[in-house]
């Protein structure tokens, strides 16, 4: 069975290796939420929506050597910007959150005179460059989440942070050492959201990933020289939005069915 578990918040690390007949799957544990934290009468500010710069995927020979900011579609800006009122309104879709207004968030005083992280997350060894949908601050601390939900006058704050990838896949033969076949390419994306009462608490922590069916696929007619051309990630941008919509409703189902009293698993599907 191929599996992956979501490290810490967001870092995805692979367990084991693909074999046939097993679905790909991820371990992030189960919804850790504090019921008494959410409900009537409680009210929530989404105060940072956020994601890995870059579009990451494998590259065509073509761009081997080309920087991320010079290969079209990597920047994972228009994405997040896209995303950005769908998060807001799946989330206040759900009976046990009360948004206030991300107008009245992003135009508030509070909010304008905090200051952002610095737009880099670390991973382990590495750090990577960080975006943030329009209007919004790179907001991770969890200081400053606790004295936005007092400021702003709201029982919690939330932050949610979508990372989006390319996986490719090829189906060939080879006959005297040339290939024959088809390489394909599908999107995924991650969710993970985590929200802070006024004492900089945490009180929701979940995260989820989702995997596209293959698409954008290129026929090869005689020898397979996909691995020479330049992967398309402004055709994937679309895919890929729509494989983080449905992991940000997986991820609201899960909270629900916690909050319900319902027990959500703790290895999730990739489909």
């Amino acid at each position: 069975m191929r599996s992956v578990r979501l490290v810490g918040l967001g870092v995805f690390a692979v367990l084991a290796v693909s074999l046939a007949g097993c679905a790909a799957s991820v371990y992030s544990g189960r919804t850790d939420v504090t019921k008494t934290a959410f409900g009537s009468g409680k009210r929530f500010a989404v105060v940072s929506i956020a994601g890995q710069k870059v579009f990451r995927g494998p590259k065509g020979f073509a761009q081997m050597f080309k920087s991320d900011k010079d290969i079209p579609g990597s920047n994972t800006q228009p994405m997040l910007d896209a995303l950005s009122p769908r998060i807001l309104k799946t989330m206040s879709d759900s009976r046990y959150i009360s948004l206030m207004p991300a107008r009245a968030v992003l135009h508030s005083r509070a909010y304008r005179q905090t200051q952002e992280d610095k737009r880099v997350r670390k991973v382990l060894f590495f750090s990577q460059d960080m975006n943030v949908a329009k209007g919004y601050k790179y907001i991770t601390d969890p200081k400053k989440m606790a004295r936005l939900a007092s400021q702003l006058g709201v029982d919690g704050v939330i932050g949610v942070t979508v990372d989006f990838s390319l996986g490719a896949g090829k189906n060939s033969f080879s006959i005297a050492g040339l290939s024959f076949g088809k390489k394909s390419y599908y999107a995924t994306a991650s969710v993970i959201a985590v929200a802070y009462d006024r004492t900089g608490k945490p009180i929701w922590k979940d995260s989820t990933m989702k995997e596209a069916d293959p698409g954008d696929s290129k026929s090869i007619v005689l020898i397979d020289t996909s691995d020479m051309t330049a992967t398309n990630f402004e055709k994937m941008q679309p895919s890929a939005i729509k494989v983080a919509d449905k992991a940000l409703h997986v991820l609201m189902h899960r909270f629900s069915d916690t909050m319900a009293g319902r027990t959500v698993a703790a290895m999730q599907s990739v489909k």
